[in-house]
C-alpha cells in the first residue's frame, strides 16, 4: 500500500513539474458557448521543453502531453507571445499535419489592461459657436490647450471577462463639449476564436447577459505581441496599444 502511495505521489509531482502549477480550470474554452461555436482551437498548458521550434502541450481535454512543430508559425509570425511553461495557450493546427501547428497564442501573456493614446477631434457644433464669440486665433488657441491625449483601450481578465479603459458618457448636449474622444465601445467579454481575438461589447445599462444587450461584436487579426506591446487588425485598420 505504501509503494503504491509513493509511486502515485511521483506521477503527480512529475506532471505538475512538467506543464507548471497554475490552476487554469476555470478558463477551460472547450465548453461549446455562444461566442465560439466552430471555433477549433485547442486549449491546454505549456509544459516544460518548449522551444523556437516545438510546443510541447497538455491539452484540457486530458491525455498525455504531446509535442507539436512550431517552425512554420514561428517564421510567419504566428507565435503570438512567448509561451512558458505552465501558461494557458491555444492551439491551432495544421488542417493537413496534426504534428504541426499554425498558430499558437499565449493567453496568460495576452491577459493584462492594454491601451493607446487617443486624440481628440474638435466638436464642430462648439467650433460654430465659439467663432462666433471670439476671433479665429484665439478660438485656435483654446482649442490646442483641449487637445491633450487619453489612455483609451481594455482590459482582458481571467474567465472571458473584459472592461473598457477610458470609457466616459456623452452629455445628451453636445454643444457644451469642446473637444470630442473616439467612442470606446463596453467590452465585456473576450474570446478566442480560430486564432483570432472576439471582443463582445454589451449594453453598460443593462446586468443582464444575453444576445438583446450586445452592442458589438469585434473581431481582430493578431499582428505581434511582445511583453509590454500588442499589434491587433481590426476591419478598419491596425491599432497598436501598451501594456498599462
Amino acid at each position: 500500500m505504501n509503494r503504491y502511495l509513493f509511486y502515485l505521489a511521483a506521477a503527480v509531482c512529475l506532471l505538475t513539474a512538467s506543464c507548471g502549477n497554475k490552476n487554469k480550470a476555470e478558463e477551460k474554452q472547450t465548453d461549446t458557448t455562444n461566442e465560439n461555436v466552430g471555433d477549433s482551437t485547442l486549449y491546454g498548458l505549456a509544459c516544460e521543453g518548449c522551444t523556437d521550434s516545438v510546443l510541447v502541450f497538455l491539452s484540457f481535454n486530458g491525455g498525455d502531453p504531446v509535442t507539436f512543430d512550431i517552425i512554420e508559425a514561428v517564421r510567419n509570425k504566428k507565435v503570438i507571445g512567448h509561451p512558458e511553461t505552465g501558461d494557458w495557450v491555444g492551439v491551432v493546427l495544421n488542417a493537413n499535419d496534426k504534428k504541426k501547428a499554425d498558430m499558437v497564442i499565449d493567453l496568460d501573456q495576452l491577459k493584462g489592461r492594454w491601451v493607446y493614446m487617443a486624440m481628440p477631434e474638435r466638436n464642430k457644433e462648439y467650433s460654430a459657436l465659439t467663432e462666433k464669440q471670439f476671433d479665429t486665433e484665439a478660438a485656435d488657441s483654446m482649442f490646442n490647450k483641449l487637445m491633450v491625449p487619453r489612455e483609451q483601450g481594455f482590459a482582458l481578465k481571467r474567465s472571458h471577462l473584459a472592461e473598457p479603459i477610458g470609457s466616459h458618457f456623452k452629455r445628451n448636449d453636445m454643444k457644451k463639449d469642446p473637444v470630442v474622444y473616439p467612442e470606446v465601445k463596453f467590452y465585456s467579454e473576450w474570446y478566442i476564436n480560430n486564432g483570432k481575438l472576439l471582443l463582445v461589447a454589451r449594453n453598460p445599462l443593462s446586468k443582464q447577459k444575453d444576445k438583446v444587450n450586445i452592442t458589438a461584436r469585434d473581431t481582430a487579426e493578431f499582428i505581434f505581441m511582445m511583453k509590454d506591446s500588442l499589434q491587433l487588425k481590426f476591419k478598419d485598420g491596425i491599432r497598436s496599444y501598451y501594456r498599462k
